[in-house]
């Protein structure tokens, strides 16, 4: 698999990374599959592991660490904090350790700040940041993170707050159309030297019938890697059959998939630009500092 550069970290990985939401039990996935999945993705060259703190409560972190008992040292992993607070975060992240049976995180990452006042709270007095930094000191987090599926210039935001080593955003081809990440954040990302991990690639199923086109497009754009989930074998076979053979959209490929996918941009589908997750009606309000 083609490999890039992972920010300014010196590390470099191949253009698809494990999503590891959906190796548990309501995704159907035993954890004898899980583990199988997981070190068939290691022996095929991934090496990029993204989990977190609130999958399952838990259980998506706990399958990640046994499947990787005696291979600590060939991935990367990533997990998440949902917490805002430092005291709520100091004690998600002695969890995910003890989940992942692990001493330290390469990346811990603040899951989906979706707004300003979100940010606020994150990066102010008593906020999660100072958990974060305090476990950078301590060993426990080698790199902070951060990750965005709604509104770019919230990240944009954070990037002008703190010196995150990467962020973590919503770049499938629907997200094209609206709040888009690969028009406002990329080239911010990009100039400062900050890693870019893509999600949503497949838009929560919603792609399946341009499931390898979705691929592509995503590996297509200026990102360090991207992030699919998987929960059998047979997906992990078919995106590392895409990835290995990775060539770009052409520009009348691209065309074509905007053509066809257009119909499905509505908050309806892409829900993570919805005001309301749960009952998306109408697009999330754009960030607007007073």
């Amino acid at each position: 698999m083609e490999e890039r550069p992972f920010g300014s970290t010196g590390q470099k990985f191949p253009i698809l990374s494990f999503g590891g939401q959906r190796i548990v039990d309501a995704h159907g996935c035993t954890e004898a599959e899980a583990i199988k999945i997981v070190n068939t993705a290691i022996d095929r060259g991934i090496r990029y592991f993204d989990t977190a703190w609130v999958y399952s409560d838990g259980q998506a972190e706990e399958r990640l660490g046994k499947a990787i008992k005696g291979r600590r040292q060939d991935i990367w992993i990533a997990t998440k904090v949902r917490a805002r607070d430092r005291g709520g975060a100091v004690k998600q992240l002695e969890d995910s350790l003890r989940r992942l049976q692990a001493d330290h995180v390469d990346e811990w990452r603040f899951h989906n700040i979706w707004s300003l006042g979100e940010l606020d709270q994150v990066t102010g007095p008593g906020g999660a940041l100072e958990a974060a930094m305090q476990a950078r000191d301590q060993g426990k987090v080698r790199y902070v993170s951060i990750s965005g599926h709604t509104d770019p210039q919230v990240q944009v935001e954070a990037l002008n707050r703190f010196p995150f080593a990467s962020v973590l955003i919503a770049v499938s081809v629907l997200d094209h159309f609206i709040a888009s990440f690969a028009e406002e954040f990329l080239p911010v990302a990009n100039a400062r030297g900050v890693a870019t991990i893509g999600m949503k690639v497949l838009a929560l199923g919603k792609l399946a019938q341009v499931y390898d086109r979705a691929l592509r497009y995503t590996f297509g754009l200026p990102i360090s890697t991207a992030i699919v989930g998987m929960e059998s074998m047979e997906q992990l076979e078919r995106n590392l059959a895409v990835a290995e053979n990775y060539r770009p959209l052409s520009d009348q490929e691209k065309l074509d998939l905007y053509r066809e996918v257009l119909p499905l941009v509505s908050p309806q589908v892409v829900r993570w630009k919805a005001e309301d997750f749960q009952n998306p009606t109408s697009w999330k309000h754009r960030a607007v500092r007073a």
